[in-house]
């Protein structure tokens, strides 16, 4: 056995469990012939069906052959062996080897420190009021966060000064390792004002019951030692030292919350960004609000517009490569825009969303449709589709933002005085 690993695990329920753990996380896997050093591969585990478990995508298997696929999970790796069934679809293993335990998660979110806040003051019949926030995380805790404040703004004129009390009616976190975005109302709590800038601190309100166990689940494994301290507990009236004739504690002196990184201001606009509306804090939210449906293949031009929507700063961006997987999302939740390939996976995109509006499910949802080339049957399904856009894998995301700024960052009407 190799140095630093451990015995084998040959549970059934204890594997079955690592494997939902990477379809749920989405975490990838790489596969590699024991013998063949041509083929290691990168993907990932999309469902597991009995005692198979089906990947996003592979090169071409033949029956009966026998790979290793590794993966990480929580700072440590696993390996195993498995036998492919067929090209996508490999047998679950009987057993996995874990090696040595590496804090290499923890420390690789403190070093890039992605995480960001966004919340609006006051929010009716989709319009905007008061004022608008903008901060990266330092601190996250159960009963709240704290950030430092990048942006601070109104639709119009100055914006007041944050002190405790003042609540927001939208507050989003984005960027939390393996962890979706997270929706809640806040009050602050403090505010701190430095040299170094403007810290405040936020009580987490309404906090949805998935979001709630979502957050309860990784804030120990997922972020730094030094997170938690925002928000510590107080001591209730009922406890053994409140009570006559307890002993009189010694104080201790609380030690300050350690600063995961130091405060990364965002780069400055590119020549090209320049040539877009000016990124405000409104503009932000908006991207936030934003919810789009990406069907698309592996390798597909809706695959390439997803991740520019990411890069561009679209935050609730669905990637799915099946009707199945399409359908559990569009009944959860509506969509703003659906981005569609003209063939995935053999299948017919077209198909796939007649089948959805069938069932009643994104009957008013805007379609660009990304194909290889604008050819006669291309035109054909955007037509029969009503596709706002047509988009060639050619061409570029550049060639996109026109139309996907005003169809999906309108503006925001001003508030009544």
């Amino acid at each position: 056995m190799h140095p630093g690993q451990k015995a084998e695990l040959r549970d059934g329920e204890t594997i079955r469990a690592y494997l939902d753990e990477l379809v749920r996380l989405k975490l990838p896997i790489q596969l590699w012939a024991i013998h063949d050093e041509d083929l290691p591969f990168t993907t990932r585990v999309e469902r597991l069906s009995g005692n198979t478990f089906i990947t996003a995508q592979t090169p071409p298997l033949q029956v009966g052959n026998v790979l290793k696929f590794a993966f990480l999970l929580d700072g440590r790796r696993f390996t195993a062996t498995t036998e492919a069934m067929a090209t996508g679809v490999f047998r679950v293993p009987t057993s996995i080897s874990q090696g040595e335990r590496r804090e290499h998660l923890r420390a690789d979110f403190r070093r890039e420190a992605a995480a960001e806040v966004f919340a609006v003051e006051r929010v009716s019949d989709s319009i905007l009021g008061g004022r608008t926030l903008v901060g990266r995380l330092l601190d996250l805790s159960a009963e709240g966060l704290k950030l430092e404040v990048w942006e601070l703004a109104t639709l119009s004129g100055p914006a007041p000064p944050l002190k405790p009390g003042d609540r927001f009616a939208a507050l989003t976190l984005t960027g939390l390792p393996y962890t979706p975005t997270l929706q809640c109302r806040g009050a602050v709590a403090h505010v701190t004002e430095s040299p170094e800038g403007l810290a405040i601190g936020i009580h987490l309100e309404d906090l949805g019951e998935i979001d709630q166990k979502n957050l309860e689940r990784m804030l120990e494994p997922r972020l730094p030692a030094t997170f938690g301290q925002a928000f510590t507990k107080k001591r209730r009236k009922t406890d053994i030292a409140d009570q006559v004739g307890a002993p009189t504690p010694t104080p201790i002196k609380v030690k300050p919350t350690e600063v995961v990184a130091a405060p990364v201001k965002p780069p400055l606009p590119t020549r090209e960004e320049l040539d877009r509306p000016s990124v405000t804090a409104i503009m932000k939210l908006r991207k936030i609000a934003r919810k789009i449906l990406v069907l698309c293949a592996a390798e597909g031009p809706g695959h390439a517009i997803a991740q520019s929507l990411r890069d561009d700063g679209f935050k609730q961006v669905f990637e799915v490569r099946s009707f199945m997987e399409a359908q559990a999302l569009a009944k959860r939740q509506t969509f703003d825009l659906l981005v569609l390939d003209l063939r995935i996976g053999g299948h017919s995109g077209q198909d796939m969303v007649a089948a959805l509006r069938k069932n009643r499910l994104l009957l008013e949802t805007p379609i660009i449709l990304g194909v290889d080339r604008r050819s006669a049957t291309a035109v054909a399904a955007g037509d029969a589709l009503g596709a706002v856009h047509l988009h060639e894998r050619a061409e570029t995301y550049e060639d996109l933002v026109p139309m996907l700024y005003s169809l999906l960052l309108k503006a925001i009407p001003q508030p009544t005085p």
